[in-house]
């Protein structure tokens, strides 16, 4: 065989080799920054935005306009300061600044998504005169629960306030409605991990090559040992460690499904309620749903949320079309609905980032938890 390379043969694989792993990380890096980036701008341009443009009273037409407005803010003027809570300033700053260094391609999707949530806020302005828009980022402002689901809160003139959460995406688009960790609904559950712990050992974990010379069933999980195997074990055969992950996936979802379905009726429509962002007509700080299309946004019907105080019976199952998909269904005396949930990984494997911060099997007990509304 003809050598392009020259030089030794097996040294000119080895290389090929490492070319081919080096070019598969860049493009996981390149995903998952995406990925992370777009979370943060969707925070900072689809509500914030809209929020110091509505209390600026301004109403940009275009992307341009808008862009415009935002450079040459005034960020101690009174009308912009107002669009958020002051433990938030430090950041609203920074996603003030970052406008001119994004990505121009998603800026003017984003900017659109903007422009349709301030067209929203004027008419709702137009039916109930509204005194501020405040972005929600981490600090809720003063009146609104520190656990409430709202991204921006509106404050009437007449003293009511609404939250308001927001999504963006296309016209079929179906954007979770709630994004949570396995884990951490266990906990919310004050239920024992153990029995998951145990069988994702048995299934998962213990396959690992080397495994029981750094840990047991009952101290792997977070073992940065553990995490540096899976990653050299990923490295060394991508294909055969995602079967444990698929696997993974199969474990959690299995025992979801138990927790869910052992939960009484009473305690299930309680989880729903405290759990998921649904609308909340009756709470002191009501929550609707807005999504923006585009430069257009409206107020979204929730599915569920009128039936649940009437539900009688639920039952969540695996999608057997799906790998990371779960359903539930929800019977009351007049309907049956059912809810569309997953568990996956929000991350990927990036060796280069040693042991922290990794997916897949390096979230163990922590894989992503989403509801994404009605099939």
């Amino acid at each position: 065989m003809f050598d392009l390379w020259g030089g030794n043969r097996e040294e000119n694989i080895r290389e090929a080799k490492n070319m081919v792993l080096r070019f598969r990380q860049y493009n996981d890096l390149q995903e998952q920054e995406g990925k992370r980036v777009d979370t943060t701008k969707n925070a900072s341009i689809t509500e914030l935005f809209p929020a110091i443009a509505f209390n600026s009273n301004k109403k940009p037409s275009t992307v341009e306009e808008f862009k415009k407005f935002i450079y040459t803010l005034d960020i101690n003027s009174p009308q912009v300061k107002k669009s958020w809570d002051p433990k938030d300033q430090e950041k609203a700053i920074e996603t003030i600044s970052d406008l001119s260094s994004m990505e121009e391609r998603f800026v003017k999707t984003k900017m659109e998504n903007a422009i349709g949530v301030v067209n929203f806020l004027y008419e709702l302005h137009a039916t109930k005169p509204i005194n501020k828009v405040v972005w929600g980022y981490r600090a809720k402002p003063r009146g609104v629960p520190k656990n409430h689901a709202g991204d921006i809160f509106v404050f009437f003139k007449d003293k009511d306030v609404i939250g308001v959460s927001l999504k963006a995406g296309t016209a079929k688009s179906r954007e979770p409605l709630k994004n949570t960790y396995v884990g951490t609904q266990y906990r919310a559950l004050k239920i024992d991990t153990k029995d998951l712990q145990y069988d994702l050992w048995d299934k998962v974990y213990s396959k690992l090559p080397g495994i029981e010379e750094v840990a047991t069933k009952d101290n792997y999980v977070k073992n940065s040992k553990v995490t540096k195997l899976y990653i050299d074990y990923f490295v060394e055969n991508e294909t055969e460690a995602d079967k444990l992950y698929h696997e993974m996936l199969v474990v959690c979802r299995e025992h979801f499904c138990k927790v869910i379905n052992d939960l009484d009726t009473d305690t299930f429509i309680k989880w729903v309620q405290n759990t998921f962002n649904l609308q909340r007509k009756e709470d002191k700080v009501p929550l609707i749903l807005v999504k923006a299309v585009k430069m257009t946004a409206e107020q979204k019907s929730d599915d569920i949320v009128d039936m649940l105080p009437l539900v009688t019976n639920h039952h969540a199952y695996l999608n057997k079309k799906s790998v990371q998909e779960y359903l539930i269904d929800i019977h009351s005396p007049s309907d049956k609905k059912t809810m569309k949930m997953s568990i996956r990984s929000d991350q990927g494997v990036r060796p280069e980032k040693g042991t922290s911060g990794q997916g897949k099997l390096g979230q163990y007990l922590q894989l992503k938890m989403q509801y994404s509304g009605v099939i």
